[in-house]
């Protein structure tokens, strides 16, 4: 080892003291979460690889410790802990607690060294909840302890003696602080991510890293691997290009030095079409580049060319090489180390040095030079590789010039599949990217929904119209169970080329679908195409015209539904569009009570075409069209005759004695009723009837008491005063006692029992009993008719329904007898009304063909009705903040960028849509100042086809627009697995094991229910917003790169074209798997 350098007291530099650290830490080690935790370690080991590069340090030992802590230990010269005589305290203590105190500001010390600014350690100490050191040098060993950056009392002491064979060295032992960091559990792949990047860059220096935590405490328990390459960064060239092919086996590597700055150059060119070029300086990842990434692409671009020229190997091509074919598929480390680096910016993240540019470039050109000279194989291999490069870039320059330039991209218009937000301030905007097959299943083209207009309309046309501004009304289930008009929203291309189901109904209709499409089931819930069964029961669509000759009903021609949550009950189609408008403020009940068809067209039930009218506005109305198409001669002549006719006339009879008559001359009433004098007039008559009419009187009384019975009737009413006495007696106990003593003394009177007595049998009177029944016949009725859905289903008629009822059915169900005694006229009427119960599924088959599938949005209820009369679920992708959430939905899995050049990337729609929508460019043309949302979101299933999809959308990011990642803009969102309610309350969980937790804790072990998420399609649009994109709730995972290196081999090893790689990642990591599809 040197023995030339000085280092004691004397070297250690004060700069600073240490200030501010613990309140602001972000300032020094970026963050507080998993990547400061680490960053930790790194500065704690920067200081022993200093010492490794002064010449005085060979084995550095990193352990991870059961309690937490991790120690830190190198075979170094010792922190020096004389006396430093400015401060007059062990120099080992400044250096732990003054910022900026360190042999590296001496260039006595240490000729090259790396750290966060020299500010490392003393901000590891400042950080810890308790931090030791004990040092071996000057014939004695140290032992140190400082608490969240304070040195112990009496904490520095010398411990002994250091033995004959005793080698000097320091261990540095913290304990994190949990007051600091959000997680304070060490990662051992992280960790071991930077310590092999350390060894590769240092060569001969041994780094080993031990992980002494329990087995079942952490995956990488027990662990332990030492990192020693005597081939430095010819080694990591390799490393990096285990999953590459190069196209020579040599890997290429020189060295040079000038005025004490030392350049490091090793490079293999490859067969794959993505480069992969690392610069370090003093050990640091300037992954922003500097002068010395500058000058060795230059002089590397000059040299190929120099080579190419002279030995005429592009003679076919009109110019030189460019630098982008050069570094096509070229893995290359360059590493300088400077005795004084200029970093720019407190990140250290790009090399300012001017003078380093000059001098790699010199060694460079001159080095490389040498060697093409010398292995002229080589030299050709790399020089044909290049020419390949830019013969594929100059076939496809118009295409390039088209979408590789920023220019050309800015004047493209936004993707039409991008729902934007309104703001445009990119601090606030986010981008979700979706996975389209998220959209949660979807129908062909040509499978048809019915519309409240009295057609029925193709997806295909849907879309069509819908592009060219029509809209479009459907029928949907409320959250009350009635059938209700909705706008159509969003009718779209969904999948491309996807797996189908055919499903027939039990009325021959076939629906083709995806088989994840959910249908809504007679009971309101859903289920997925390929889980339905034959024979089970389907929320159905009945509709009809309605006829006078009908009971009840008074008018002909209009459309009508029948309502599945109530018995047998027909609602007119134009009072569900009347019950939209209103709901949707377009008109108010003040405007008139007549509903009109402003086309005249009875059966088109649209909202907009439906109006409300005064009942002399809306009869004139019809007088004027009627005077252009009925009032004739011949008409008038035949309604005198039909009016002379006793039929006419018991039926005017019959009708005004009808509810809806007795409603309209209601409503007049009211309407009088309305006028302040008229009330007061009638105030004053009736009171004066009322005193001089006993038995006026004492019907009213009757009426008093018969509307208090209904009243008291209502659950609702009863529960609301249970409430009310149960608080009064909470809040008054004493008033508990007197009652019961109360009552107790009432009931000792005989004649009071007999009169209760009296009074029970008075209160079942014939109304009471007949709403008793009438209770009953609703739960017989409920229970009968599904199952006499059953049997005709089964058997074509009810020949046996009773046999089966027998020996099949609950108490519930009646006998068919009793069911038409009780219900219905006849039995044709029965039949009738079983067999527009509900729809059921005939059978499920897979089909072989694929096609195009389509889906649309129905705001509110996200279901819709198709003209096969069910009703199925719709996507629900649109549960965002429109203000500053824009969603871009991609089709499928998008191109592989690690496997194609950047033309036949740019001919990719999917991505050519998202380089529009972020705005920025691509390749080197990309500009982080033009981006439009400061967080791009990558939202996809959890499952291994979402998994797919987001790696390949990262593998995009990092091979062409890696300033996001840098800059920290891109992100994974996080959706729960799993959802659990209890008593009003929602809990997410993300993993089983918080889920039971969960259970356990918060729900006493009896959840509500416990839902899991198969995808983000199967949420509705609120649990979408609560669970993945309310700021307030969702969780959401930077992407961040904080090793490049490993980052680009991890990317080229899952991505590439080489298997045997992907197979041994496979292998070593499938245990750590948390799903797998089966």
């Amino acid at each position: 080892m040197s023995e030339e350098s000085e280092y004691g007291a004397g070297q250690i530099q004060v700069l600073e003291g240490l200030q501010a650290v613990r309140k602001r830490p972000a300032m020094y080690i970026g963050s507080t979460d998993g990547r400061g935790l680490h960053h930790l370690v790194y500065e704690v080991v920067d200081n022993s690889i200093d010492e490794a590069l002064a010449g005085y340090c060979d084995d550095i030992s990193v352990k991870i410790h059961d309690d937490g802590s991790v120690s830190v230990s190198d075979d170094g010269r010792g922190i020096p802990v004389d006396t430093h005589e400015k401060y007059d305290r062990p120099a080992l203590e400044v250096i732990m607690t003054v910022l900026h105190a360190g042999g590296k500001f001496d260039s006595k010390s240490y000729q090259v060294s790396g750290g966060l600014h020299g500010v490392g350690v003393s901000v590891v100490n400042a950080l810890s909840e308790r931090l030791e050191v004990e040092v071996k040098r000057d014939g004695g060993v140290y032992h140190h302890a400082f608490a969240r950056g304070e040195p112990e009392e009496d904490g520095f002491e010398r411990v002994r003696d250091m033995a004959d064979d005793e080698e000097t060295g320091t261990e540095i032992r913290f304990w994190p602080d949990t007051e600091i960091f959000e997680v304070t559990e060490f990662a051992f792949s992280t960790l071991a991510s930077r310590l092999r990047e350390l060894a590769f860059l240092n060569s001969g220096v041994a780094v080993t890293l031990v992980d002494q935590r329990e087995p079942d405490a952490v995956d990488d328990a027990g662990d332990e691997t030492t990192f020693e390459y005597e081939g430095g960064i010819r080694e990591f060239v390799s490393y990096l290009n285990e999953a590459r092919t190069p196209i020579h086996d040599e890997v290429i590597y020189f060295e040079d030095e000038a005025d004490d700055i030392h350049v490091e150059v090793a490079m293999q060119a490859t067969e794959e079409l993505q480069g992969s070029v690392h610069a370090f300086a003093n050990n640091i990842n300037t992954r922003e580049g500097g002068t010395h990434l500058t000058g060795f692409k230059t002089a590397l671009t000059r040299t190929v060319n120099d080579y190419a020229n002279e030995h005429g190997l592009v003679d076919d091509l009109d110019a030189n090489l460019k630098g982008e074919d050069v570094r096509e598929g070229l893995t290359a480390v360059i590493s300088v180390k400077h005795p004084d680096p200029q970093f720019e910016g407190q990140t250290k993240t790009k090399l300012g040095n001017s003078e380093v540019r000059g001098i790699v470039e010199s060694a460079t050109h001159d080095k490389l030079g040498t060697f093409f000279e010398e292995n002229p194989d080589t030299a050709r291999k790399v020089v044909h590789k290049a020419a390949e490069a830019a013969r594929a870039r100059k076939a496809a320059k118009k295409a390039e010039e088209l979408t590789r330039r920023k220019s050309a991209l800015e004047s493209t218009a936004l993707p039409g599949k991008l729902a934007d937000c309104q703001t445009r301030d990119p601090t606030e905007a986010e981008l979700f990217v979706v996975e389209g097959d998220s959209a949660g299943g979807c129908f062909t083209g040509d499978t048809e929904i019915a519309l409240a207009s009295g057609r029925s309309i193709t997806f295909e046309d849907l879309v069509e119209e819908h592009e060219s501004g029509r809209t479009h009304y459907c029928y949907t289930v409320d959250s009350d169970g009635k059938i209700g008009i909705q706008q159509v929203a969003n009718p779209r291309v969904t999948k491309t080329d996807a797996d189908l189901v055919e499903v027939t109904l039990d009325n021959g209709e076939t629906i083709r679908c995806t088989p994840d499409h959910e249908f809504m089931l007679r009971d309101g819930s859903y289920c997925e195409a390929r889980y339905l069964e034959g024979g089970q029961s389907l929320m159905p669509l009945y509709r009809k015209t309605s006829d006078t000759d009908e009971e009840n009903i008074t008018i002909d021609g209009y459309e009508m539904v029948k309502q599945p949550v109530m018995r047998d009950f027909w609602e007119f189609t134009h009072l569900l569009a009347d019950r939209y408008n209103l709901e949707h403020g377009r008109y108010d009940e003040g405007e008139g009570q007549h509903k009109h068809h402003v086309d005249f067209d009875k059966r088109n039930n649209r909202p907009d075409n439906i109006e409300r009218l005064a009942k002399d506005e809306h009869m004139q109305l019809h007088r004027k069209h009627a005077e252009q198409t009925l009032h004739t001669e011949e008409v008038f002549e035949k309604l005198r005759e039909l009016k002379r006719t006793e039929e006419f006339r018991e039926k005017m009879s019959d009708r005004m004695q009808r509810e809806e008559t007795v409603e309209i001359l209601r409503e007049k009433a009211i309407k009088q009723w309305e006028d302040e004098e008229y009330r007061k007039e009638m105030r004053e008559a009736w009171q004066e009837y009322y005193d001089t009419h006993p038995e006026y009187r004492e019907r009213v009384r009757e009426r008093l008491t018969e509307e208090a019975r209904k009243y008291w009737a209502d659950e609702s009413h009863r529960e609301e005063q249970s409430e009310r006495v149960e608080a009064y007696y909470k809040n008054n106990p004493e008033a508990i006692k007197k009652r019961r003593e109360e009552a107790n003394e009432q009931w000792d009177d005989e004649d009071l029992r007999e009169w209760r007595s009296q009074k029970t049998e008075e209160q079942w009177d014939e109304e009471f009993r007949e709403q008793r029944m009438e209770a009953y016949n609703q739960t017989y009725f409920e229970h009968t008719i599904p199952f006499m859905k059953e049997v005709l289903e089964d058997e074509g008629d009810l020949g046996n329904y009773d046999e089966r009822r027998q020996a099949e059915a609950g108490p519930n169900v009646l006998t068919k007898s009793t069911t038409i005694e009780k219900f219905f006229e006849d039995e044709s009427a029965l039949i009738e009304t079983v067999q527009t119960h509900n729809h059921s599924v005939a059978s499920v088959e897979p089909i072989r063909e694929t096609e195009d599938v389509y889906d649309l949005e129905v705001p509110g209820t996200h279901n819709f009705a198709l003209d096969s009369g069910v009703f199925v679920h719709n996507s629900a992708k649109q549960g965002r903040n429109r203000e500053n959430q824009a969603i871009l939905p991609l089709k499928g899995k998008i191109l592989n960028v690690e496997k194609h050049r950047l033309d036949r990337i740019l001919e990719n729609d999917e991505i050519r849509a998202l380089i529009t929508a972020i705005g920025a460019g691509i390749g080197e043309e990309f500009d982080i100042e033009d981006v439009r949302y400061n967080k791009i979101i990558i939202m996809t299933d959890a499952d291994v086809d979402g998994a797919h999809i987001r790696t390949l959308l990262l593998t995009l990011l990092y091979r062409h627009m890696k300033p996001l990642l840098e800059a920290g803009y891109v992100y994974a969102a996080q959706p729960p697995l799993y959802r659990v309610r209890y008593r009003g309350e929602t809990y997410d969980a993300m993993t089983e094991a918080e889920r039971d937790r969960i259970v356990e804790e918060e729900c006493d072990g009896n959840p509500t229910q416990v839902q899991r998420f198969k995808g983000l399609g199967e949420m509705n649009p609120d649990q979408l917003w609560d669970t993945t994109m309310d700021p307030e709730n969702r969780r959401l995972k930077r992407i961040t790169i904080d090793d490049a290196a490993a980052a680009d081999r991890m990317f080229n090893v899952l991505m590439g074209d080489a298997v045997e790689p992907r197979k041994q990642f496979i292998k070593e990591h499938a245990t750590e798997a948390e799903w797998v599809d089966i």
